[in-house]
């Protein structure tokens, strides 16, 4: 009788182990249903039918005579007050740091003067 008790026993532990693997598998099964149906449901929300179908640069809406007209005062009206506003000057940050060019209305330094005064005496002097 001992090994009639012996196999009770190990099938008591086999069936405990049993369901546990069951209940693993059938977890791992819905993890692995999770993984593949999570990057489908962003597709699927895509082309979905509640929500409404936009497309940039698409159709233009016909507008009738009095929306036409009210369009035209709007652009009008914006214009006008895009003209009322003086142009300013846009601040440069880097103003002191850099060298200005010569010929932006600054007076040239003497050095200058001299050198160019220089060259042209040199172009005067060679015979031709």
């Amino acid at each position: 009788m001992n090994a009639a008790q012996e196999d009770a026993c190990q099938r008591g532990v086999a069936g405990s182990d049993a369901a546990h693997e069951k209940w693993l598998r059938m977890l791992l099964g819905f993890a692995l249903a999770a993984a593949f149906a999570l990057p489908g449901t962003s597709a699927l929300a895509q082309s979905s039918p509640i929500m409404p179908k936009f497309s940039i640069g698409g159709e233009k809406k016909v507008l009738t005579p009095e929306e036409a007209e009210r369009q035209k005062q709007i652009d009008a009206d914006y214009k006008a007050a895009n003209s009322k506003i003086p142009t300013q000057k846009v601040p440069d940050p880097w103003a002191d740091v850099r060298q200005t060019p010569a010929g932006s209305g600054q007076k040239a330094s003497a050095s200058t003067k001299n050198a160019s005064a220089q060259k042209k005496k040199l172009s005067v002097q060679q015979p031709q």
